[in-house]
C-alpha cells in the first residue's frame, strides 16, 4: 500500500472495515461452507438455520456485488469459482481458520480507543480462557499463516548439525513438521498446553510424523522445559510477553538447553524508531489489543533480554516480511 494519503485514500480506509465485516459475519455463519455443499436460495438457508431472511438476503446480495457469491436470476445463490475451497470448513486449502481468528481479533481491537485512554480492555481473553472454538480457530490459523512460512524458514537454516529440537508453544506442529522434512536425521519435542498438544497429535499423526515427535503439554509461564535438546525455536512467541516473562523464558530455556545448543526466534525486530517494518508496527498494536503486556521488540531489546539470560553469539540471521525475521544465540 502506498504511504502517501490524500482525501481519498483517508475515505478509503475508513469505510474498509465494512467489506471487511461482512465476510467476517459470512464466515462466522459458515455460508460458504453451506453454500458450496448446495447452492440455494435464501428461503431454503432460513429454512435450514432459522437465520432471519431480511438479513440474509441484504447479506447474501452485498457477497454477490462484492463478487464473493454469484446469484442467478431465480435468486440461487453459489460460491464465485474463484475462492472455490477457500472458505470452507476442512478444506485442504481453506484459509477459513484465519478468518475466524480475526473474526475475534474485530471484537478485541474495536475497544482500542479505550485501550489507549485507560490502558486496559474490557473484551480482552487470555489464551486460557478461550471456547474451544475460539482455540480451534486460532490453533487453524496459526496453521494457516504459518504453512508456507514454515517452509521458508526451514529452507533458509542449515541444519545438519541438529540432532533434537524443541518446540515451545509448537501449535499443531507446523514448524516442527517442516523442519523434520528436510532433516531425516532429526527428531523432536512439541511443548503446547494439553488441548493444543491434542490438535498437534492429530495432525503430525496425519501427516506421518508423529512417531518422531514428543509431545509433552505444559504451560512455559508455570511448568519446566523438556531437557535434551540441542535447538530450541519459539516461533511468533515472544510477542505475546512483556520483557520480563521473556527473560524468565529465556533463563528457562538456557537452563535446559544442551551445552552449545542454540536458540532460534521467529518474529517481528522493529528498528530504533519502532516503525520499521511497517507490519510489525501494526502488529504491536494488536498485541495491545489483545495482550496485558505484549508487543513487537526491538532486535536490540531481544539481544539484552538473551544476554541477561546468559546466551552468547547473539545474531539477527534472517530478515523478512511476514515475521520472517531470524534470531540464534547459542548457549
Amino acid at each position: 500500500m502506498s504511504d502517501e494519503w490524500n482525501k481519498q485514500r483517508l475515505l478509503e480506509v475508513s469505510s474498509s472495515f465494512q467489506e471487511c465485516r461482512i465476510l467476517l459475519t459470512a464466515a462466522q455463519l459458515d455460508l460458504f461452507t453451506k453454500l458450496e455443499a448446495k447452492p440455494g436460495t435464501v428461503d431454503d438457508l432460513c429454512a435450514d438455520e432459522g437465520w432471519s431472511p431480511r438479513g440474509l438476503a441484504i447479506l447474501m446480495d452485498a457477497l454477490a456485488a462484492q463478487g464473493l457469491l454469484d446469484r442467478s436470476s431465480d435468486g440461487h445463490y453459489r460460491v464465485n469459482s474463484l475462492i472455490t475451497g477457500l472458505l470452507v470448513k476442512g478444506g485442504r486449502d481453506s484459509i477459513l481458520p484465519l478468518v475466524l481468528h480475526r473474526g475475534t481479533m474485530w471484537d478485541t481491537w474495536s475497544h482500542l480507543t479505550e485501550i489507549i485512554r485507560t490502558g486496559t480492555n474490557p473484551s480482552r481473553r487470555d489464551i486460557l480462557s478461550r471456547s474451544t472454538e475460539d482455540m480451534e480457530a486460532f490453533i487453524g490459523a496459526m496453521h494457516v499463516i504459518g504453512l508456507r512460512k514454515a517452509e521458508e524458514i526451514a529452507d533458509s537454516i542449515d541444519l545438519k548439525s541438529f540432532t533434537r529440537m524443541l518446540d515451545i508453544g509448537g501449535a499443531s506442529g507446523t514448524y516442527i513438521m517442516a523442519f523434520l522434512n528436510r532433516s531425516p536425521h532429526m527428531n523432536a519435542t512439541l511443548f503446547d498446553l494439553p488441548e493444543v498438544v491434542e490438535m498437534a497429535r492429530n495432525r503430525l499423526t496425519d501427516s506421518g510424523f508423529i512417531d518422531r515427535v514428543q509431545l509433552v503439554p505444559g504451560d512455559y509461564n508455570t511448568d519446566e522445559l523438556p531437557k535434551g535438546h540441542d535447538l530450541v525455536l519459539l516461533s511468533a512467541i515472544i510477542h505475546s510477553n512483556d520483557r520480563e516473562a521473556n527473560q524468565r523464558l529465556f533463563s528457562k530455556i538456557h537452563d535446559a538447553l544442551a551445552p552449545g545448543g542454540t536458540i532460534l526466534i521467529r518474529d517481528y525486530f522493529l528498528d530504533s524508531s519502532r516503525t520499521i517494518p511497517r507490519e510489525g508496527a501494526i502488529f504491536a498494536v494488536n498485541m495491545l489489543a489483545a495482550t496485558t503486556g505484549g508487543t513487537a521488540y526491538t532486535f536490540e531489546e531481544v539481544r539484552e533480554d538473551l544476554a541477561i539470560a546468559g546466551f552468547k553469539d547473539i545474531r539477527m540471521i534472517r530478515e523478512g516480511d511476514h515475521m520472517g525475521q531470524l534470531v540464534t544465540a547459542v548457549k
